[in-house]
């Protein structure tokens, strides 16, 4: 009797137990249904890009979709955005289609369906774009009724700038997903929103604000100015639900010669790159004064430099578009890698530019528009005249040649010409320059890809001094710290300097 009492008591405490493990297994996968699901994770990139970014690798987050893509579908990039204002954002995919003749750029809808709970393809759209490396997506409430409108911008096959405007359907039933209608597509020379600053009623919810307008900058067919161009004023149209075009506007060029314009503007990005190298002074801003602003493009550095204010912003000129006005730029910023920057610029006259910075929507800190103007050209005449000159390089005395040791284990070997960095198993090597700026010792190391890609170039402020030690032993210590090379000089970063003792 007593064996059969305790093995009673055994199968109650099992089967109490199996009862709680039951209960509690299902209300986990209860609250597990009600987040959002992935249904699948894409990578995204081809190896020619991932080869030439490879330095970014570290820094950049992977592309992932939440929903799977078509077999005829690439995924070049990928945005976020809350559309709807609802406790989810929705994905905007960046796709192409391989059996697309015209190779458009496309976007692909991603949102989240509270009654499924999972995520969907809700909405595709198309654009003009063809040129995926120019290519940008932004939301913003363009009609002023507190929807937000997807803007896509960038470049086709006719190096026009092009833009397509969606608008939120107002018919949606919530079961099927966001949907968008086309309200707006144009290609010219120049595709601008006219924003503006809206009242605080709109801001606080009160009231609607009026629309913003769309610019359309086309060339002028009917006039013997190579410059001259057409400006088309669009509208937006309740009635029409859609932007409609209101007025068409004939704006003169620069009084340029002809064959001097058609020598600059001849359809290649090589040619305006030349016409571009220098440093250009913003005109709007006395170029003596603290605040002038400059931009400097060094083609055969692959760089942009920004200066003003006592600050230095150092680009890489990573991609060239040539226009009917002069060329359209992607450039990255070579410290805060995923921040980049869309320039257009067109020729204004023999000595000036036109400049539009466009915004990386994915970084609210970037102030591109602040660059935005005419700039003329610095002529050397004009670069004596300034309080503070711009810094010219020398020849340095300083010798650095030999083998050096950090005290975890980094080798560092130059010559004259070259350098090697060894770590362990990595081995880096490439050219290197020496030279004097502003006083400083300059280290202009540009590292060797195998792939072919364009070099990685750092710039480095050398001090070699000679220490003597307790026991009377000599060494000299080489100080490697990094800096960003301006026209005014050299501006040393915040990142802690690199130690070495030669060998």
């Amino acid at each position: 009797m007593k064996r059969l009492t305790q093995t009673l008591f055994v199968i109650a405490i099992a089967t109490a137990i199996v009862v709680i493990a039951f209960y509690y297994v299902s209300e986990r996968s209860a609250r597990t249904a009600d987040e959002p699901v992935r249904s699948r994770v894409l990578e995204a990139g081809s190896m020619a890009d991932a080869k030439r970014e490879s330095d970014d690798a570290a820094a950049k987050s992977s592309l992932s979709s939440t929903i799977p893509l078509e077999p005829n579908e690439t995924l070049l990039d990928l945005y976020s955005f809350n559309l709807d204002f609802d406790d989810e954002e929705e994905q905007v995919l960046i796709i192409r289609e391989s059996d697309d003749p015209a190779g458009l750029v496309r976007i692909v809808l991603a949102d989240y369906s509270p009654y499924s709970k999972k995520w969907t393809r809700s909405w595709k759209g198309s654009t003009l774009v063809t040129k995926n490396k120019t290519f940008q997506v932004s939301v913003s409430d363009l009609i002023g009724d507190h929807n937000l409108n997807i803007v896509c911008t960038g470049m086709n096959d006719a190096n026009e700038q092009t833009m397509t405007i969606y608008w939120k359907s107002q018919d949606l039933d919530q079961k099927l997903g966001t949907t968008f209608v086309k309200v707006f597509e144009q290609a010219g020379s120049a595709v601008i929103i006219e924003a503006t600053e809206r009242p605080d009623s709109y801001k606080l919810g009160q009231s609607n604000a009026e629309s913003w307008p769309v610019s359309v900058w086309k060339a002028d067919s009917n006039s013997g100015n190579y410059l001259d161009q057409l400006k088309e004023q669009w509208y937006w149209s309740f009635t029409d639900k859609a932007y409609v075009l209101a007025s068409t506007e004939r704006i003169p060029g620069a009084s340029i010669a002809r064959k001097m314009a058609e020598s600059i503007l001849d359809g290649t990005a090589e040619t305006f790159k030349a016409f571009l190298d220098g440093t250009w002074y913003k005109e709007s801003i006395d170029p003596l004064s603290p605040g002038a602003q400059f931009i400097t493009f060094q083609s055969r550095d692959e760089s942009v430099l920004f200066s003003g204010e006592g600050l230095i912003e150092v680009y890489g000129w990573e991609n060239s578009n040539p226009t009917r006005y002069g060329l359209y730029i992607a450039s990255r910023n070579q410290s805060v890698r995923n921040l980049r920057r869309l320039m257009d610029i067109e020729l204004a006259s023999a000595d000036s530019i036109n400049v539009r910075v466009f915004q990386d929507y994915r970084i609210k800190a970037d102030i591109s528009g602040r660059w935005d103007g005419r700039y003329r050209r610095l002529s050397p005449e004009m670069a004596t005249a300034f309080k503070r000159s711009p810094a010219t390089a020398t020849p340095t005395d300083m010798e650095l040649s030999g083998i050096y040791e950090s005290d975890d284990g980094t080798r560092l070997s130059l010559d004259v010409a070259s350098y090697r960095i060894e770590s362990g198993d990595d081995v880096q090597r490439g050219a290197v320059t020496q030279y004097t700026l502003s006083g400083k010792t300059i280290l202009d190391m540009r590292q060797e890809n195998a792939d072919g890609a364009p070099p990685i170039r750092k710039s480095w402020i050398a001090e070699l001094v000679t220490k003597t030690a307790s026991d009377g032993s000599i060494s000299q210590v080489l100080t490697l710290q990094e800096a960003r090379i301006g026209i005014l000089g050299v501006e040393p970063s915040q990142s802690p300097p690199l130690i070495y003792r030669k060998r």
